[in-house]
């Protein structure tokens, strides 16, 4: 197919944008995409506008679709979305940046969240990084409901603050603290990964050779719940590099007395990781809770992790 065809006047009557998209998605097959240098800035702003419509409907090869062409026609700046009121700032050439512009990214947990939340909950976000988890969920529990994000991180608790007055947010909180199973301060491992791959760690989790150590104050969620008279943890995200089992021990007592509804534990079990991953398994079923996977769709099936050799999953734990 001509490269030529991306030249075209894209405002005129007889050329549909679908049809362009259409071409793209057969040269993101074929490998055969133009180089990026090439081509022209309102031609990428078109693409994404209508890439954003298109990966709304619920097609096989959607996620490519938004991969490929996505990466293809990315701008070479940051772009500011909003979501909720939330204003998050994405690059569109990393991947991770691609799905969350497309409404792509963590599909399955998103689609259950919007089953299972109601106005009014509370929803627990450590690891907040660049705010794309609350803002989502800042929607689904309304006004009446309460997200609280936790950033250890400086760059990313700066860049959420840079972007964002949270003055002006009656249903989002933003803590400089880390959850753990102690009080205190603890060193922390930030990198220059941080906001385009998420990574960053307290230390005796993970040694990044990019580390940039510094002290941060960290918490329980226990004791946290107990100084700011905090009944109830609707939805409690755990995806904080190695943390997790430190974080769900921190939280005994709330698991105990049933004052956690669900949890989702970021889960990697590999040989390295059987035992640590058991050790969690252990601790959700002893408090009452059974393990599930969520589909594409939201909805939930059973799951076991631990009758797997390998798995990676956000495993979500609910009360039984």
């Amino acid at each position: 197919m001509a490269h030529n065809l991306y030249y075209v006047k894209l405002y005129s009557a007889d050329i549909l944008p679908i049809t362009l998209v259409s071409a793209l998605v057969q040269l993101a097959g074929s490998g055969d995409l133009p180089s990026r240098p090439t081509v022209p800035y309102v031609l990428k702003t078109t693409v994404r506008s209508l890439l954003r419509t298109l990966t709304r409907i619920p097609l096989r090869g959607r996620h490519r679709l938004a991969d490929q062409v996505g990466l293809w026609a990315a701008s070479d700046t940051t772009e500011v979305i909003r979501i909720n009121g939330v204003r998050i700032e994405l690059d569109h050439r990393v991947r991770q940046h691609r799905m969350m512009y497309y409404g792509l990214y963590e599909e399955n947990i998103f689609n259950f969240l919007r089953r299972y939340l109601k106005p009014g909950m509370v929803v627990f976000d450590p690891g907040a990084n660049m705010g794309y988890f609350a803002a989502q969920c800042i929607g689904l529990v309304g006004a009446e409901g309460i997200v609280h994000s936790f950033e250890p991180s400086r760059t990313a608790n700066a860049q959420m603050r840079r972007m964002n007055d949270l003055r002006g947010f009656a249903t989002w909180k933003l803590w400089d603290l880390a959850l753990t199973d102690h009080t205190g301060e603890h060193t922390f491992y930030d990198t220059p990964r941080v906001m385009l791959r998420g990574f960053a760690c307290l230390e005796g989790t993970y040694d990044p050779t990019d580390k940039i150590p510094y002290p941060v104050q960290v918490t329980t969620l226990d004791a946290f719940c107990a100084e700011q008279d905090i009944e109830r943890i609707d939805f409690l995200k755990l995806d904080i590099e190695g943390s997790e089992l430190p974080a769900l021990k921190g939280a005994e007592r709330l698991l105990q007395e049933g004052r956690i509804g669900c949890v989702m534990v970021e889960t990697t079990l590999v040989e390295r990781t059987r035992d640590l991953t058991q050790q969690i398994d252990d601790l959700m079923r002893n408090a009452g809770f059974s393990s599930f996977h969520a589909s594409r769709d939201g909805r939930t099936r059973p799951v076991v992790v631990m009758t797997h050799s390998t798995f990676r999953e956000d495993v979500l734990w609910l009360k039984r």
